[in-house]
C-alpha cells in the first residue's frame, strides 16, 4: 500500500545562539581627541544551510561622531566583514533559517596617535521552520470500512526579502547647516493579509544629529510611516504572517539647489507566511472479514500568530558619577541600543527585562565659563508588562523591541530624568500535538459468527459507525434492517441484525 494523501506541517524552532566578538580599527589622517557617540549595526546577507550545519556571512557597520584635534566634528564609519558557522544535526540543505542578531556590548581602547580600536559582542539566535514532509493519511484496503475526521495543521506557503526605502528631506539653512550623524530603528505596526499579498505598514524613527551654522550640536527625531504591498502566491485572507524590518545605511545628499538635504533609509522587510490547513484522514476503520491493524502517529505542530505591536513607555531617572562632567546643557539625545534580556510569558501577558542605552551629548562649564563639548553613555534598565490576550505560558513568543521617540530631562547637573518610548513587535506559536493514521493492515481472518439474527441495546452516546464496528456489520446495513431508527441513539434502543448463514450440505 502506497501512502499519497502527505501533510507539509511547519514548525517553529530555537536551535540556538552563536556569538561573535569583533574588533576593528579606526584610523584617521587627524588625531581623533573624543568620540562623542558611537553605534554598531549588524547586517546577516547570506544564509546558506548545508547537512548540520548553516554557514552565514554579513558585515558589521560602526557609525561614530568624532572631535577631531583641529575641534572639526565629524562622522566616522567603518565597516568589518564577518562569516560564521553553526552546527545542529537538525539542518539540512533545505531548512528554512532565520538568524536574529543583538549587540550585547561596545567598547572602545587603545588610544594611539590617533587610531583606536571599537570591540563589539553580538549575539546570533538561530532558528529553523521544519517543514515535515514525511507523515500521509492511510489509504485503506479493499473490504475495509473507514471513518474519517479532520486534521488541522499549519504549512508554510513562502518566506519573502523584499528591499525598500523612506525618503525625506529636511531643510539646509543656519539652523541645520550639516547633518553629522543618524540612527534609525524600525518597527512593524500590522500585517495584513489578502488574496495572493500581504501590506506590511510600519515606522521608522530616526533620531538626526547635526550642526548649526554657528557650530552648535543638535539632535531631532524624525518619524516616517511605510507600507508595502508584497505578492505571495498562497496567502489568503486568514493567513497568519511574522514579518520582520531592519534598516541598511543612510544615504544623506543634498538637492540641486544645495538649499535642502535629501535622506534615504533603506528597509529589508522579511515574511513568513503560514496557512491553516484541514485534511481529511482516516481515524478508524474495520473489516468484517480480517482483523484490522492501524498505526497511528502523533506529530508536533504549531499554529502561528502573526507579528503584532504594542508601545510602552520607560520612565525612570539615573544618576551621574562625580568622575563625569556635570551637565550644564543638553544638546544631542542618541538612543544606540535596545535589548532584552530576559522574557516570561504568562496567560495573556508577557514581562521582558532588558536595557535601554542612550548616549547625550552636551555642554559642561569649566571653572571660566567656558563650554566644554562632552558625551555621556547612559544604560538604562528596565521592565515592562504588556498585555498579550492572544498568548498562553506554553507558547513559544518571539519579541523584538525598538525606540520611539526619546526625552531626556537634567536636574543640578548630575540627575536625568529618562522617558522613552518602546516599541514592541511580537509574534508567538502555540505548540501541539495531534494524530493520524499511517498505516493499515489486514491482519487473520475473523471467525464467521453462527447468528442468524442479533439483538443490540445502545448504550448512551453510542454512535451507529460503534456499533457496527463491534457486530462486525456495515452502517448501511444496520440502517436498511433498522429504519425506524433515529438519531442520536437513545439509551436501551433496540437495533436488530439479521445475517444470511450458509447451511453446509453433507
Amino acid at each position: 500500500m502506497e501512502n499519497t494523501d502527505k501533510l507539509n506541517i511547519a514548525t517553529k524552532t530555537k536551535l540556538g545562539e552563536t556569538q561573535l566578538k569583533n574588533t576593528v580599527t579606526i584610523n584617521s589622517d587627524i588625531q581623533i581627541t573624543k568620540v562623542l557617540t558611537a553605534g554598531v549595526r549588524t547586517k546577516v546577507e547570506n544564509i546558506m544551510p548545508g547537512s548540520g550545519e548553516v554557514k552565514f556571512d554579513g558585515e558589521i557597520e560602526y557609525d561614530l561622531l568624532v572631535v577631531l584635534d583641529n575641534n572639526e566634528i565629524s562622522p566616522i564609519t567603518e565597516k568589518s566583514a564577518f562569516s560564521l558557522v553553526f552546527e545542529n544535526k537538525d539542518i539540512g540543505p533545505d531548512s528554512v533559517i532565520q538568524i536574529e542578531s543583538h549587540v550585547v556590548e561596545l567598547n572602545s581602547s587603545n588610544f594611539a596617535s590617533g587610531d583606536f580600536s571599537y570591540n563589539s559582542t553580538i549575539d546570533f539566535n538561530i532558528y529553523t521552520i521544519n517543514q515535515n514532509n514525511d507523515l500521509a493519511c492511510a489509504v485503506p484496503p479493499e473490504d475495509v470500512f473507514v471513518r474519517e475526521g479532520e486534521v488541522s495543521y499549519t504549512s508554510l506557503v513562502c518566506n519573502t526579502a523584499i528591499e525598500s526605502s523612506i525618503n525625506f528631506e529636511l531643510p539646509k539653512d543656519s539652523k541645520i547647516n550639516k547633518i553629522l550623524y543618524i540612527k534609525n530603528f524600525a518597527t512593524i505596526k500590522s500585517v495584513i493579509p489578502s488574496v495572493d499579498y500581504f501590506v506590511v505598514a510600519g515606522e521608522v524613527y530616526s533620531t538626526i544629529v547635526y550642526s548649526t551654522d554657528d557650530g552648535v550640536i543638535r539632535s531631532l527625531n524624525k518619524e516616517n510611516s511605510f507600507s508595502e504591498e508584497i505578492e505571495a502566491k498562497g496567502t489568503n485572507k486568514d493567513s497568519n504572517i511574522q514579518a520582520f524590518v531592519s534598516t541598511k545605511e543612510s544615504i544623506i545628499t543634498e538637492n540641486d539647489e544645495g538649499n535642502r538635504f535629501i535622506f534615504e533609509i533603506p528597509l529589508c522587510i522579511n515574511s513568513f507566511v503560514f496557512n491553516r490547513e484541514i485534511k481529511s484522514c482516516i481515524v478508524d476503520a474495520y473489516s468484517v472479514k480480517y482483523e484490522v491493524n492501524l498505526t497511528t502517529t502523533s506529530f508536533e505542530q504549531n499554529d502561528f500568530n502573526s507579528t503584532k505591536q504594542v508601545e510602552e513607555n520607560i520612565l525612570t531617572n539615573f544618576s551621574l558619577s562625580e568622575t563625569i562632567s556635570p551637565i550644564d546643557k543638553i544638546l544631542a539625545v542618541v538612543p544606540t541600543n535596545i535589548r532584552i534580556v530576559n522574557q516570561i510569558v504568562k496567560q495573556g501577558e508577557v514581562l521582558i527585562d532588558g536595557i535601554a542605552m542612550l548616549n547625550i551629548i552636551y555642554y559642561s562649564e569649566d571653572e571660566e565659563g567656558n563650554n566644554i563639548l562632552n558625551s555621556v553613555d547612559v544604560d538604562v534598565p528596565y521592565s515592562l508588562t504588556f498585555s498579550a490576550l492572544d498568548v498562553n505560558e506554553k507558547d513559544n513568543v518571539f519579541i523584538n523591541v525598538s525606540f520611539g521617540d526619546i526625552n531626556v530631562k537634567s536636574r543640578h547637573g548630575r540627575e536625568l530624568e529618562i522617558l522613552a518610548e518602546i516599541k514592541i513587535n511580537y509574534n508567538n506559536t502555540v505548540p501541539s500535538v495531534s494524530y493520524i493514521t499511517t498505516e493499515i493492515l489486514l491482519g487473520d481472518e475473523k471467525e464467521t459468527r453462527d447468528c442468524g439474527l442479533e439483538i443490540y441495546l445502545a448504550k448512551s452516546n453510542q454512535t451507529l459507525w460503534d456499533i457496527a464496528k463491534e457486530l462486525n456489520v456495515s452502517v448501511t446495513d444496520i440502517m436498511t434492517q433498522n429504519s425506524e431508527l433515529s438519531l442520536p441513539l437513545k439509551d436501551g434502543e433496540k437495533i436488530v441484525v439479521y445475517r444470511q448463514l450458509r447451511i453446509e450440505e453433507n
